[in-house]
């Protein structure tokens, strides 16, 4: 038996906002929108988006004081803000971080006497239709539910109820072309993260799920070399972009595994990028699974031939550059947590 849902609406192309407008009638009539402090506006989303409700005569509010790893702090003030404004749908546009925040922010802002502690409790809460606009090609956020935020002790917790998948996902490659190089290498390494480590929860169960795992992995293992050298190309974005989504949708079905929780204290105390701490994990972790049940491993890194060739993938794009120090009581600590 398998299952598959996904209630988000996804248009993607080149100027696929403003060729479909109208859509955000539907959504609601003022809009709060939830960015980072840069990117949004760097890449052009920001200001198409603002012109685009101009032109519809939707009235609009801007946070954008979204930080990397979202803080329960700006979760909370975003919430009250969105509580005060009068608005009713919400616009997430960035990377994971933006959008993973405008899920919570979307929560509270609806349920106004509810903190962040209250999103971790098991309750499927209420909130505003929220509309995802990515431009990072990592996190697949704007399919799923899951919200990743860092508690008042820096530790990164995870939730997502069906009210926190968006209603709409517009997908503009020319949104992540302005990605740094080492920022387009660490979000395709999380997308690849997603569909791999979804694959193996997944073992082939729902064939939907494995068959876009397959397609995912596929493309970042075809693509991702060449958008670094060709990093103005809007196509080969685009197939970044889809790989992310499609991993992402992977997800939302599986959820992930203990490479993503054993890479979380990297990214919330060490600074490693989300993506290039799951890379760290990833070989190890699959390897221990696979001293278990070999077949389930070599089934969810298809195309890959086979672990050595992952790793020597990972490699090829800086993984093993990353230069840490950890103290045995950080081990312990953190082994702990994941």
């Amino acid at each position: 038996m398998w299952k598959y849902f996904l209630p988000t609406k996804i248009f993607a192309g080149i100027e696929i906002i403003s060729e479909n407008a109208e859509l955000l009638r539907e959504v609601g009539t003022n809009a709060f929108l939830v960015t980072g402090k840069s990117s949004a506006k760097k890449c052009g989303a920001l200001d198409e988006v603002l012109s685009v409700l101009r032109g519809l005569d939707i009235p609009n509010t801007v946070f954008d004081e979204v930080e990397e790893n979202p803080s329960f702090a700006t979760i909370e003030k975003g919430g009250k803000k969105l509580s005060a404004s009068g608005c009713d749908f919400v616009i997430a546009i960035g990377g994971g971080s933006p959008l993973d925040a405008a899920k919570a922010i979307s929560v509270i802002g609806m349920n106004s006497e509810c903190d962040c502690r209250d999103l971790y409790t098991g309750q499927n809460l209420p909130a505003f239709p929220i509309i995802a606009i990515p431009t990072t090609s990592g996190t697949g956020s704007e399919v799923t539910p899951y919200s990743i935020l860092t508690d008042g002790e820096g530790t990164k917790k995870g939730f997502g109820m069906p009210s926190t998948f968006p209603y709409i996902s517009f997908l503009d490659p020319r949104y992540t072309v302005t990605m740094p190089a080492d920022i387009t290498v660490a979000t395709a390494l999380d997308a690849l993260s997603h569909s791999v480590e979804g694959e193996v929860v997944n073992n082939g169960k729902n064939p939907l799920v494995k068959m876009l795992s397959r397609e995912a992995t596929g493309i970042i293992k075809e693509f991702l070399g060449k958008v670094l050298m060709n990093e103005d190309n809007v196509s080969l974005r685009g197939q970044m972009q889809y790989a992310s989504t499609i991993a992402g949708i992977v997800i939302a079905h599986t959820g992930t595994t203990a490479v993503h929780a054993a890479g979380y204290p990297l990214s919330s105390f060490k600074g490693v990028r989300h993506g290039m701490a799951n890379a760290l994990m990833l070989i190890k972790v699959f390897r221990r699974i696979a001293n278990a049940d070999p077949e389930r491993i070599a089934s969810a890194i298809e195309p890959f031939e086979d672990l050595d060739e992952l790793n020597a993938f990972l490699k090829k794009f800086g993984v093993e550059r990353v230069d840490l120090r950890i103290s045995d009581e950080e081990i312990e600590k953190w082994s702990e947590q994941t």
